[in-house]
């Protein structure tokens, strides 16, 4: 079993920055941070639509420039919310990396943004947006992607083959309580699992097949 560094170990760092993201590459063995577009068009890397929680400052992302964002600090911390090109410049290289699309309309950029890294991190560009894991699947086979199951998502293994998927994220009630994760296992799939706060946690979803666990903190798994 693996684990996944939820934003960074977003309750022991601030949240999807370069210094958390880099500190948990330490004793994680992927990192997981979220992309969205800002107002003059750049990929940036924060969770909500607006930066009211996060920062100093407030207000949507997707009506503020890449200027105006990093005149904000992260709270408790001396950074801005990062570009996703200098967040995938910062990678350290041993870590794998759970990228989440969080709007619409972003898949074929993130593409362009990761070939233009040149990084050899293994990506996993995950979603609970199904277009954008068909955009990215039409326009690069090659490229890992996962289907993260929202609770209002009835056939997640049948979705995540009929987008020819790599990864299904599920919660940790789901994978404990139904038969998502032999279901998934039975077709191929890598199980992801968010997100857990304690080891025993991890051992049930082991025990159940899981490959990856996702945490806001460092725990042994």
């Amino acid at each position: 079993m693996r684990l996944i560094a939820h934003r960074g170990f977003a309750a022991t760092a601030p949240e999807n920055t370069i210094g958390a993201v880099r500190a948990a590459a330490e004793h994680a063995d992927a990192v997981e941070f979220d992309v969205r577009r800002c107002g003059s068009g750049e990929l940036v890397v924060v969770h909500d639509d607006t930066i009211d929680r996060v920062t100093d400052g407030s207000g949507t992302v997707a009506d503020a420039t890449v200027s105006e964002l990093t005149a904000h600090s992260v709270l408790e911390s001396d950074e801005s919310i990062p570009t996703l090109d200098a967040m995938l410049a910062a990678l350290p290289p041993t870590v794998e990396v759970n990228l989440e699309l969080k709007e619409p309309g972003i898949a074929g950029d993130v593409l362009a943004a990761l070939e233009d890294a040149d990084i050899d991190n293994r990506v996993v560009t995950t979603s609970f947006l199904d277009g954008e894991l068909r955009t990215i699947r039409e326009r690069d086979p090659s490229q890992p992607i996962g289907l993260l199951a929202s609770r209002h998502l009835e056939t997640p293994v049948t979705t995540a083959v009929e987008l020819d998927c790599d990864v299904l994220g599920a919660s940790c009630w789901r994978c404990l309580a139904t038969r998502i994760v032999p279901r998934a296992k039975a077709v191929g799939l890598e199980v992801h699992s968010w997100s857990i706060e304690r080891r025993p946690m991890a051992t049930l979803l082991e025990r159940r097949g899981v490959d990856c666990v996702s945490a806001d903190r460092p725990i042994r798994v």
